[in-house]
């Protein structure tokens, strides 16, 4: 409902996961999401942080635009629609819980092999392009989550914090653009959730400026080191998704173990 309260409450959610994403690129969904669900049924707050996902990458790129003037986009588009469509038939035939607990502790592991200094033997800016595009499409498909992947990569190219974010943002720009198609086509895209994120925008706005100081103060190997902490809460995160969609609940979950 379209109310003051609401949009209050929509904003301060909003500014708080844009200051993230500003900062790390990604997680906007992972910091709203959970929040989100206290004032919105689960459909509408996919496409409410879909479109914002969106208004952000767009805002985003026309501001970064210059960092990524040279890289092979058009290989990301191509693949991360590839990704999206392998990852929702993946979704009609395979339990999502499965696949919610396969990703996290893929990247969970990854994170700590990063750590250690493993080298995953990426070497070109097409390379990371297609295999960004193409795991960052299918956990998206998949699950609904954006980044990950896309950050994993990046990281184990050493990737400069500013071209990290551009890269990112231009990555979940196609991945919810083919998500808004999606609902869309679905009739899921409603005239009240659509006017809610237009609210939000001046908050959007303000968040992103935040985690833009934030990022322009701190040094690279700091950066580095938050993206992969930030990496290991979303791996946690998308693990306890997994069981909870497995076993039915926190009480069955903790009885399990």
């Amino acid at each position: 409902m379209v109310t003051v309260g609401n949009i209050i409450l929509l904003s301060l959610i909003i500014f708080t996961a844009s200051v993230v994403r500003g900062f790390t690129g990604f997680g906007l969904a992972l910091v709203a999401v959970p929040l989100l669900q206290f004032l919105m049924p689960v459909t509408d707050t996919a496409v409410f942080i879909a479109m914002i996902n969106f208004i952000f990458s767009l805002l985003y790129y026309r501001r970064s635009k210059s960092v990524i003037n040279n890289q092979p986009l058009g290989v990301m588009a191509l693949w991360t629609g590839a990704g999206v469509a392998a990852g929702a038939l993946i979704l009609k035939y395979i339990n999502p819980g499965f696949i919610q607990l396969g990703w996290g502790m893929l990247i969970i592991f990854i994170v700590f092999a990063l750590y250690r200094g493993v080298d995953f033997h990426i070497r070109s800016d097409r390379t990371a392009m297609t295999l960004s595009g193409l795991f960052g499409g299918l956990l998206s498909g998949a699950t609904g989550i954006t980044g990950p992947p896309v950050a994993v990569i990046l990281s184990s190219l050493k990737t400069p914090k500013e071209k990290f974010n551009a890269v990112i943002s231009v990555f979940i720009l196609f991945a919810v653009s083919y998500a808004l198609v999606f609902y869309l086509i679905s009739g899921l895209i409603k005239q009240e959730t659509l006017l809610l994120a237009l609210c939000c925008v001046p908050a959007l706005l303000a968040g992103l400026y935040t985690g833009d100081r934030l990022v322009a103060r701190i040094s690279q190997n700091t950066f580095t080191g938050i993206v992969y902490v930030v990496l290991i809460i979303m791996g946690l995160i998308t693990l306890l998704k997994g069981a909870k969609a497995l076993f039915g609940g926190w009480d069955s979950i903790y009885s399990a173990l």
